[in-house]
């Protein structure tokens, strides 16, 4: 059986083989651990290795000040090679509940903090590879209260966004990281909900 977040328990199309033999470590660092996995389909009965990447559970804020702007960071991504804009994030420490660790995230990024945090979804980056789950929690009355620590390597700019134009910024492509654009769309229409 595998778990799904917000889900009933569903049965997988694939199952470890019999042999109960865990998955091989191909490579690990501090950061992740890549793994392969053997699984046989319940349906046709062959095996195939998997490669899957532990990597630690992650958070986003949706920061938003009495004004209606939006907190957002823009920041170097190498995978990218390019600077993103993005809403203050990152990874939540063993055992960290996702609503603290986001209030942590947008001090430490920002300087803001606000309202205790409502968690409004968690989405699975790539579950085609990643283990990974990632939470946005939403931070109302966000405002400055004090000066970022960035972790060492973080250079980070702070960008306030008028909520009005976070779906423009999604279209056009300034706000490109899948994560941020999947949390914002889904608080946009909670938002929306919860005015009708």
């Amino acid at each position: 059986m595998s778990q799904r977040a917000g889900k009933e328990d569903v049965l997988s199309s694939w199952e470890r083989p019999e042999d109960g033999i865990p998955g091989e470590l191909v490579y690990g660092c501090w950061l992740f651990q890549l793994r392969k996995e053997r699984y046989r389909s319940r349906v046709s009965g062959r095996s195939h290795d998997f490669f899957v990447v532990d990597l630690a559970d992650g958070v986003h804020v949706i920061a938003v000040t009495p004004d209606d702007q939006i907190v957002c960071v823009r920041q170097f991504r190498a995978g990218s090679g390019l600077d993103s804009l993005e809403t203050p994030g990152g990874l939540l420490e063993p055992e960290e509940d996702p609503i603290t660790a986001g209030a942590r995230e947008l001090y430490e990024e920002t300087g803001y903090a606000g309202d205790p945090g409502k968690l409004i979804g968690v989405l699975r980056p790539n579950p085609a590879l990643l283990t990974m789950k990632i939470s946005t929690v939403v931070i109302e009355n966000a405002r400055r209260v004090g000066e970022p620590e960035p972790d060492p390597g973080e250079e980070l700019t702070l960008e306030l966004i008028q909520a009005g134009d976070v779906e423009r910024l999604i279209e056009e492509g300034r706000i490109d990281h899948a994560v941020c654009a999947a949390g914002l769309l889904q608080w946009l229409g909670t938002r929306r909900r919860a005015r009708d």
